[in-house]
This record gives structure tokens, C-alpha cells and sequence, in this order.
């Protein structure tokens, strides 16, 4: 009974590493089940681990074309105060609104995440390719839809 007292709450390591699976699920276009796993789990979560997760619902819903709900949620996103999410809010924001059409907003986004990353990251880090990329697309004179 004594040792059961000291016992690691595995909860909170549960919560996480949710992060990663459902970034990966954005990532290969399972959107849908990303969201799922982002809204299931973020009553729960606090501080850091909650900031992920919305991270990944915004992600989850840009790619599912949801961006004026993607924009909300970015909003209610704290800039991440470690490095390692350097430039990670401005890109997910970026692309809400360049969803949304709104080009001028999108690019001036889309620079402060680069520069941010540029900032912060190992120049080899693969999000200043992902800025890079945004950024050439909101820039684009004709623009994919």
C-alpha cells in the first residue's frame, strides 16, 4: 500500500503524448480523427499540454476547410513561451486566414512566423520549411485554391 501512495499519475503523461499521434494524423489527412482526439482531450488538460492540443485543432480544422472556426480557436491560443514552438501559432493563423481569403493578413502572419522560426530553430528545422511554403503560397500572384 505505501509503494501505491508514490505511484506516477499517468494521466497527465497520457495527455501529453496525445499530441503526437494526432499531429501525425494531420499530417497524413485524417483531420477528422485528429479533431477527435484534440476535443476529447482538452477538458483535461492544462498549461502546455492544453496549448498543444488546441495547436493540433487548429490544424485539424484547417484541414478540413473550417478556417473561420480554425481563426477562433487560434485566437484563443497564448504565443508559446518555449522555443521549440517558435513560429508554430503564426503558421497555423496564417493559414486560417488565407483560407479565409484574407491575403494581406495571411502574409503578414505568415512573415512573423518565419521570422520566428528563423529566430529560435535550427536552420535545418522542417516548420521553417512549412513558414517558407505558406508564405510563397500567400504571395502567390494567382493562388491555388
Amino acid at each position: 500500500m505505501t509503494r501505491l501512495a508514490y505511484l506516477t499519475e499517468v494521466w497527465r503523461i497520457e495527455l501529453a503524448s496525445l499530441g503526437n499521434p494526432a499531429e501525425a494524423l494531420c499530417g497524413q489527412g485524417w483531420h477528422k480523427e485528429a479533431e477527435a482526439i484534440a476535443r476529447g482531450n482538452m477538458p483535461r488538460a492544462e498549461g502546455h499540454t492544453a496549448a498543444a492540443l488546441r495547436c493540433v485543432l487548429v490544424r485539424s480544422l484547417n484541414g478540413q476547410g473550417r478556417y473561420e472556426e480554425a481563426l477562433a480557436e487560434a485566437h484563443r491560443l497564448a504565443p508559446p513561451s518555449a522555443r521549440a514552438g517558435s513560429g508554430s501559432l503564426g503558421i497555423i493563423t496564417a493559414t486560417a486566414l488565407h483560407g479565409l481569403g484574407r491575403r494581406t493578413e495571411a502574409e503578414a502572419a505568415a512573415r512573423q512566423a518565419l521570422t520566428a522560426c528563423e529566430q529560435f530553430l535550427h536552420r535545418d528545422h522542417p516548420r521553417i520549411q512549412e513558414a517558407r511554403t505558406l508564405l510563397a503560397r500567400t504571395t502567390a500572384e494567382d493562388p491555388l485554391p
